[in-house]
């Protein structure tokens, strides 16, 4: 078994700490691979803290309301103060888990903020990093360690509801279109296609754009369009270039077709759209107004 972890304190005790005093305090945060053995858990009483339990890979199974439940990766459990805590991991299954234990006077609230509860959020790589930084932090305790791994807390919650919250695509899928949205900011300007970005995320052409629109609220070349439009503004205003030179910038060829598109997204055309800006960035002391 691998079994790596961060603490808050250098004793540690197997009933866990109560903090009484502030808000929230993460006790510790752990990572454990089971590869030869297997592992069992047993806390009858639970804890004096909250845990919560992040199946990356593999499987466990795990003792809920009195009946044994086999729980696949990409699942989040959270176990409160005096719940009892029974599990167990089979080195045949192939478990990678992370966990952290969390006190404080505004735990309930802020798992009532964030929806934290028992579900599933895939297999995120995002999450798993974030896990290893308060890890790192609670192992190194260096300047300022604990506000940062608090910090790493509150994030947590905040990608742990995000992710909770999608309700179509696998995490690999909703992987790939967040790959997508990057690299389309990055090369709005290169002559994409929706087959081509279907191409990208390694999805058939159909069920791309329907998995696109569910996560961005737009069809795939409406949100490119869009991206091109932001940029075309800032270069029509910085810039003292031609329409037909930001239009093969942002990666029109037809410059009229540019603009067709340019006045659909702004309301008027790129041409008027630079002289309302300047109107309306210029003094009126200048303009004689």
């Amino acid at each position: 078994m691998i079994n790596v972890s961060g603490h808050l304190r250098d004793y540690r005790r197997a009933i866990g700490y109560e903090d009484t005093q502030n808000p929230l305090s993460v006790n510790c945060c752990g990572w454990q691979v089971f590869r030869t053995k297997d592992y069992f858990q047993q806390r009858t009483y639970g804890r004096l803290d909250y845990q919560i339990i992040y199946l990356y890979r593999g499987s466990g199974h795990y003792l809920l309301d009195g009946e044994w439940v086999g729980v696949p990766a990409g699942n989040l459990l959270l176990f409160r103060p005096g719940e009892p805590q029974v599990y167990s991991y089979y080195a045949s299954e192939k478990p990678e888990v992370y966990w952290i234990h969390f006190t404080g006077t505004a735990c309930d609230e802020i798992l009532e903020k964030y929806g934290i509860r028992n579900c599933y959020i895939g297999e995120n790589l995002s999450l798993k990093l974030l896990f290893q930084d308060m890890i790192a932090e609670l192992q190194l305790k260096k300047a300022m360690y604990n506000e940062i791994t608090i910090s790493s807390f509150y994030k947590m919650m905040a990608l742990i509801n995000r992710f909770g919250g999608q309700g179509t695509g696998g995490a690999e899928e909703n992987f790939s279109i967040d790959r997508l949205i990057m690299k389309l900011n990055q090369s709005y300007q290169e002559p994409w296609s929706v087959a081509a970005m279907a191409d990208y995320c390694k999805l058939s052409e159909s069920y791309f754009s329907h998995l696109f629109k569910t996560c961005t609220g737009k069809a795939p070349m409406h949100f490119l369009n869009g991206l091109r439009m932001e940029r075309a503004k800032d270069l029509l205003f910085t810039n003292t270039m031609s329409v037909s030179a930001v239009s093969a910038l942002v990666g029109f060829e037809d410059p009229l077709y540019f603009s067709r598109v340019f006045k659909k997204f702004t309301g008027v055309s790129p041409k008027q759209f630079l002289q309302d800006e300047l109107m309306q960035n210029t003094p009126k002391w200048w303009t004689g107004i």
